[in-house]
């Protein structure tokens, strides 16, 4: 056993004391609120208090009735009117060891008092690391007002872009709906004219919105919940829209066309990077019959280079209301690539009803490598080299429901030095600022639904697989359009050299097929041999290993071991994930033992140097960008001890075994090259350097390829 080499001091509340100055208001006010409401940490501090009510203020002008639109993309207009939820709801929790069975159908919310206050979007089991979060059951009550401004009376759906883990809502006291398929995910339920307007039609109506969230683990209501070495984090974690729809909601086959409304467009770039294929996503999922008078227009918000189609198609039956709309040209079209990511608008009118969509005009496909047998991956016609991280969606103070601060802030230091091309979103949907952000940024990403480590029962069962089906489904509906996202993917670590799991693969490769041949399919395995028996499921193999670190291989042979094997097929291979840990606060030690920054250092450079050198990889994505907290098993009183008085907080004492790489000290996954609270480790520079001699040779080049010398990597 070894310790850090800093003198110990036990301070077991360390972690809630907060710098609060280097938050925003919206950051300080949601952790704050929290902790008041659920007794955690010091209630005693002034300056958190004035936080508290300087933030409320805000969030009560951000409130009805100035609700914004959603600050993400899509955008909407015209008849399209759609406004966020968010800010202070009422809460209220039982107590964690209350039994409770969440799927009760005699449940009557009104029964159900909320008298606490907290913010929307949260978490609910926001504790540091080391500390166990809260598992239970816990209930959100927000009543607002919307003003009629269909014609007659008006319908509505409610679009929440995660809330986790099982959540079951009602609307004016009538039961919508609920979600089982993970939550990270968005999802949607509709809301009839009948619920809306119990007695008679007015102009404006006051709408009271209960949500259950329920963050236990169970196989029945939260089947896509399968472990991981990650905390899951529970609660309303993302925005909540209200999308105000013409009378009847969904409507039925006999509906007027003139009350058709769109809910998305959908664009698929073509090879030629000059034409897209448009499908049209209705609200009317139940419509079939003929779709006229459709006004797709590029450029909407430039007058001058605006260019106006006007289309029509056909919603066949068994098509849940998805209109092709075939391939049309993209005027003055400008190609989305990593040095230079040109993004295009387009907007979809019917009826009134506007969308516009963003979306960037790239292709991907694969090549013979010049340098080895491999295949690669192209994009827009160039072998490319993808070098990046991993990345969770976890936060110090506000978990899994980030500030645009804190998400730009990621942003920058991945962009730091121009370093990064690849983000890998471990290990669940991704919230739609961050997709919106490495859009903007020409970062590729790769998206994955929920669901690491299963097992070949979970490939069998029926149950399980029906609502992994409803999850690619609902990724793909809400993350279509994002220029950067490469890779669908799904099943980390899962059963993959066992062909009686290959069916469960293969349905969910199918179900992505399906609706979208302009990317790869991949899932990240650490089975043997290489490929394993579920490879058929995949267009690129992605391989998850940590030589050095789990495996006493050396890095370079272990790699160029697993590559060459893989450049026997037609599929370009990955490193989906490697590294290795090193404690943040561990800066000196005589020798370079396990955990401490040299260690990681010398490890996390061999994976690195390798597979940029090796032509029969195609990228690399270090585990993990930063520190992070993991799953229940190791956040029961295993924080360390935090030295007094220091912002961030800083580990003053932590027990680790040098010898091998157990456990999570802390509470933490350490593999991170900087820590969690974003504090870079020596390793971050190292490898930012290496990088870069990768991204930094296809700008010189003006395109996605490399110049000589690195080409043949």
């Amino acid at each position: 056993m070894a310790t850090v080499p800093i003198p110990k001091k036990r301070c077991s509340k360390r972690c809630y004391n907060q710098r609060w100055s280097s938050l925003s208001w919206k950051a300080s006010v949601l952790f704050l609120v929290h902790l008041l409401v659920f007794g955690q940490g010091q209630r005693n501090n002034a300056g958190a208090a004035r936080f508290v009510r300087d933030g409320v203020a805000k969030l009560h002008a951000f409130s009805e009735p100035n609700r914004p639109p959603p600050p993400y993309w899509p955008k909407y207009s015209g008849k399209r009117h759609v406004y966020i939820l968010d800010g202070l709801w009422n809460t209220s929790q039982l107590p964690a060891d209350t039994p409770f069975d969440s799927m009760n159908p005699e449940l009557d919310p009104s029964t159900i008092a909320t008298p606490n206050l907290t913010v929307v979007p949260s978490t609910i089991d926001n504790a540091p690391p080391g500390y166990l979060g809260f598992r239970g059951v816990s209930w959100f009550r927000t009543t607002f007002q919307t003003t009629t401004t269909t014609t007659n009376t008006m319908a509505a759906r409610l679009q929440f872009q995660a809330c986790s883990f099982y959540c079951r809502v009602w609307v004016n006291g009538v039961e919508m709906g609920d979600h089982k398929a993970g939550g990270y995910v968005a999802w949607w339920l509709d809301v009839s004219s009948e619920v809306l307007y119990p007695v008679h039609q007015q102009s404006t109506i006051t709408v009271e919105l209960t949500v259950l969230v329920d963050n236990r683990w169970n196989v029945t209501t939260a089947p896509m919940h399968t472990g991981g070495d990650f905390w899951h984090y529970g609660g309303i974690l993302r925005s909540v829209e209200w999308h105000e729809l013409p009378a009847g909601g969904e409507l039925q086959e006999t509906q007027q066309k003139t009350e058709l409304w769109p809910w998305r467009l959908y664009i698929f770039p073509q090879k030629d990077l000059k034409s897209v294929h448009l499908k049209l996503q209705l609200v009317q999922r139940h419509y079939t019959g003929p779709v006229e008078d459709i006004v797709v227009a590029f450029n909407p918000d430039e007058p001058d280079r605006m260019s106006r189609l006007i289309l029509f198609g056909y919603a066949h039956p068994g098509e849940n209301g998805m209109v092709d709309l075939g391939i049309v040209q993209v005027p003055s079209p400008r190609i989305w690539s990593t040095h230079d990511p040109q993004l295009h608008e387009v907007s979809v009118d019917l009826n009134g009803a506007t969308v516009t969509e963003r979306f960037g005009l790239r292709h991907w496909d694969t090549a013979p490598s010049s340098g080895g047998n491999a295949s690669r991956i192209q994009l827009n016609g160039q072998v490319i080299k993808l070098v990046g991280w991993n990345h969770h969606t976890q936060w110090p103070y506000t978990a899994a429901s980030p500030t645009d601060d804190q998400l730009d802030a990621d942003l920058a230091l991945l962009q730091e030095t121009g370093h990064v091309n690849f983000v890998r979103g471990a290990h669940y949907p991704q919230d739609p600022r961050w997709l919106d952000r490495l859009d903007e940024a020409g970062i590729i990403m790769w998206c994955e639904t929920l669901g690491p480590d299963t097992t070949v029962k979970n490939m069998q069962d029926v149950y399980f697989l029906k609502f992994q089906n409803q999850q690619i489904n609902e990724m793909l509906d809400n993350a279509m359009n994002h220029a950067s996202i490469a890779f669908w993917a799904f099943f980390n670590e899962g059963p993959s050299d066992k062909e009686d799991a290959c069916p469960g693969y293969q349905a969910s490769s199918d179900a992505i097929q399906a609706r979208d041949d302009t990317r790869f399919i991949t899932y990240a395995s650490n089975k043997s041999p290489v490929p394993d028996k579920c490879s058929n499921a995949a267009t690129v193999l992605s391989r998850n290993g940590y030589p050095g670190w789990y495996q006493t291989s050396d890095p370079s042979e272990y790699w160029n071991a697993i590559a060459s094997a893989a450049a026997l097929t037609t599929k370009p291979f990955i490193i989906s994930e490697t590294g290795a840990g090193g404690i943040y606060e561990w800066t000196h030690n005589t020798t370079a033992t396990m955990w401490t920054l040299d260690y990681q250092t010398q490890v996390i450079s061999q994976d690195v140097d390798n597979a940029i050198a090796n032509p029969n990889i195609s990228g690399i994505c270090l585990w993990h960008f930063f520190d992070f907290k993991v799953d229940d098993k190791w956040e029961n009183n295993t924080h360390c001890d935090y030295l007094p008085d220091v912002e961030p907080p800083l580990c003053g004492y932590i027990d680790v075994d040098t010898s091998r790489a157990l456990g999570r000290p802390g509470g933490l996954n350490h593999k991170g090259v900087v820590d969690f609270y974003r504090r870079p480790k020596p390793v971050f520079s190292i490898v930012a350097a290496k990088y870069q001699e990768v991204t930094d040779s296809k700008k010189r080049n003006g395109s996605e390829n490399m110049d000589a010398s690195l080409l043949a990597r």
